[in-house]
């Protein structure tokens, strides 16, 4: 069986792997689970800033034996040096704009054990899969306004109306401070991982494909 690195843009994703997926990928029998940050310079990692970086990240490691690399990256604020960039976001709605960059990555690299994925609309689009990861750590207002957004949505994928509306966004108004490390993962783990695959199709349709990539070639 092979392994499996994701790239990820920051530490709150590593964490979400670290804490979230790999747990579940277990489940599944998929026991190596790599994230991996984007290095953006000799002394930094994290951030996805620059397309350039993410592929050498990529590229240094996808020629390894028995490895599956994939990504796990915000569309919110995505870099517009990925090939195609202009040509995708001329597409009339969102899902066909991330797909085609997706495309576009994945025929730039050129490899076939390598599945970009990008997140719609970012990270924390997943906290809001349900009511629970909020309720079992706040109260008050932060649950009232936070309930109120998820009724709101039938997919939380779909959260992001405008910049300042953002999922992240959201939750600074809301909650008044948000750490993106420590709190974002706390909700995650608190929403469960079954409920965020059940919510947000796009999240799930990877997840799936990794596991057949992962277990079956």
């Amino acid at each position: 069986m092979k392994r499996l690195i994701i790239i990820v843009e920051g530490q709150t994703e590593e964490e979400f792997v670290n804490q979230v997926l790999a747990p579940y990928f277990r489940t599944k029998d998929i026991l190596s689970v790599v994230p991996i940050k984007i290095a953006t310079s000799n002394t930094s990692k994290g951030g996805f800033v620059n397309y350039q970086h993410l592929k050498n990240d990529v590229l240094k490691r996808i020629r390894e034996t028995d490895v599956v690399i994939s990504t796990f990256v915000d569309y919110f604020r995505i870099p517009t040096s990925i090939p195609d960039y202009l040509t995708c976001q001329s597409k009339s709605n969102v899902d066909e704009r991330i797909t085609c960059l997706e495309r576009a990555i994945a025929t730039d690299i050129n490899f076939p054990n390598f599945l970009p994925y990008i997140q719609k609309h970012e990270f924390e689009a997943l906290l809001f899969s349900s009511s629970v990861g909020f309720e079992n750590l706040y109260d008050g207002d932060i649950i009232s306004e936070t309930t109120s957004v998820i009724a709101e949505y039938q997919n939380p994928e779909d959260i992001n109306s405008r910049p300042e509306f953002s999922p992240s966004k959201r939750l600074i108004s809301i909650m008044g401070s948000y750490e993106k490390v420590f709190e974002g993962n706390m909700i995650a783990l608190e929403v469960g991982i079954n409920t965020m695959l059940e919510k947000c199709p796009r999240f799930n349709n990877w997840v799936e494909k990794l596991i057949v990539e992962v277990k079956n070639n």
